[in-house]
């Protein structure tokens, strides 16, 4: 009886563990790793930067307004909004010759977002990592 509770209870277990998404916050992390030296040339362009991009939730027209330090304007891009709650939600929007973005937050949730912004300006590229708290 004891045995036969047991085995159920891991054939229950096993069909559980495979309808469950694990969710990765990023699907393709192996060819992220490969080009990591890349990435690590975009982050100290963006760190050398005299200000940094900003991020700012605007509630009265429920927006979220992405900013480019001083004069910078980006020749083309692209944004990835995400939740490590869920991969359901994530979203990416291109951006291209501008200095400020307006992405509307109706099909973001109430929470914390966070951004990777990857960008080209004056022949130069950079990528910032910064978050949002939408309400």
């Amino acid at each position: 009886l004891t045995y036969g509770f047991f085995v159920l209870s891991m054939i229950g277990v096993v069909c559980a563990s495979h309808r469950h998404d694990p969710g990765l916050v990023q699907k393709n992390y192996y060819d992220l790793d490969l080009n990591y030296q890349a990435r690590l040339e975009k982050k100290q362009n963006a760190a050398a930067l005299d200000a940094q991009p900003t991020l700012q939730y605007k509630a009265e027209g429920r927006s979220v307004t992405l900013r480019f330090p001083g004069d910078m304007t980006a020749t083309e891009g692209t944004v990835k909004f995400y939740r490590p709650a869920t991969t359901r939600d994530d979203f990416t929007i291109a951006i291209s010759e501008k200095n400020s973005v307006d992405i509307s937050a109706e099909r973001m949730a109430p929470g914390r977002w966070y951004a990777e912004c990857e960008w080209d300006a004056a022949g130069k590229k950079y990528y910032w990592e910064g978050s949002v708290d939408v309400y």
